[in-house]
């Protein structure tokens, strides 16, 4: 269990009076199905119960931009809450700093338990409940999607990034994520004060890489050794690397999981286990990855007279649609681009 931080050296404890985003409130209510309603339409859906009887509940929830990320505030009162919530996004992300109040939630087969200046990461694409005592945080809305982008600006396109993923407890007594707390704060004042009426993009641009460029360097995930610049040393199963290396094998032909399964001399679920703990993907996951590459790999050397559709179809791609969307997601441009930048 993380310990507290009240009088962790370094760390500045800030007050529970203190309104964050007070000139960005789009609302404050006592109504929970109102509230309800605008915490999904910013981050995603929340089921807010109040606890007790008679209890009062009063919410006020900020929002502001910085770029394409979306930094928030939430408040609940002097209320305990019971917080629940399905899965819902594989590519989005919610990153809480606790500014007052306690509370424990479950999420990702741990406990998290959270109070003043601590910090945990939920994974939209599982799901979460917790418990929550006169709670308020900030709340930054990541994509896996973009963070994967950003890497690769940083380390080169032609790194090896399998899936991303953020461990969901953060040590509050680790310097980085002091660091990391002081930024969003100094970003929140900045955004509510002085670049309130300036509407600069290239000053909101360059505090979200700032952001960016912390969350990925100082706080625990797959990523983090490659953007430090450290040699990634993960030991993999050995029947996951028989599995790895038959994919990349044979991707060009037609495999299923029962094929992998095999060839690894494993069950599935352990085979889908050993692919999410050393790779953050599924095994199919892993192989539409590969292909993605393979297909990229021909267009940036030479089509041999083939059209994009004919080459995503060699490889696999049925779905011409599907197949533009994943490559997009995986490279951060189309295949049209790829072939322009590299013809």
């Amino acid at each position: 269990m993380i310990r507290r931080m009240d009088n962790f050296p370094g760390m500045h404890v800030r007050g529970t009076a203190m309104t964050y985003l007070q000139n960005h409130t789009i609302l404050s209510s006592g109504d929970l199905d109102e509230v309800r309603e605008s915490i999904k339409n910013l981050a995603s859906r929340h089921d807010l119960d109040v606890k007790g009887h008679n209890a009062e509940f009063s919410a006020r929830v900020a929002a502001v931009e910085c770029d394409d990320i979306s930094l928030m505030h939430v408040a609940f009162g002097n209320s305990r809450l019971t917080v629940e919530s399905s899965e819902e996004d594989d590519d989005g992300l919610l990153l809480y700093i606790v500014t007052s109040g306690a509370g424990v939630a479950q999420h990702c087969g741990q406990e998290l338990e959270f109070f003043p200046n601590a910090g945990f990461m939920r994974d939209l694409a599982a799901p979460v409940s917790a418990t929550e005592d006169n709670f308020s945080a900030f709340v930054l809305r990541l994509s896996k999607d973009k963070l994967k982008n950003y890497t690769r600006s940083v380390v080169g396109e032609d790194a090896e990034l399998n899936g991303l993923r953020f461990d969901p407890v953060i040590d509050p007594t680790t310097p980085g994520w002091n660091v990391f707390c002081n930024t969003v704060h100094y970003v929140a004042e900045e955004l509510d004060g002085p670049l309130r009426e300036l509407h600069n993009p290239i000053v909101t641009t360059q505090m979200k890489d700032i952001l960016v460029a912390q969350c990925l360097s100082l706080l625990p995930n797959s990523y983090q050794d490659i953007v430090n610049g450290r040699t990634v040393t993960e030991v993999v199963p050995y029947y996951i690397k028989r599995a790895r290396d038959y994919i990349h094998a044979h991707a060009y032909k037609k495999l299923g999981l029962a094929d992998i399964s095999a060839a690894a001399g494993c069950g599935y679920r352990g085979l889908q286990k050993g692919f999410m703990d050393a790779f953050g993907i599924t095994p199919m996951a892993y192989l539409r990855v590969v292909r993605l590459k393979r297909v990229r790999a021909i267009l940036m050397a030479e089509p041999y007279g083939k059209t994009v559709s004919e080459i995503a179809r060699q490889w696999g791609f049925t779905h011409m649609g599907r197949f533009a969307q994943d490559y997009h997601r995986e490279f951060g441009e189309l295949p049209s681009e790829t072939i322009r930048k590299h013809g």
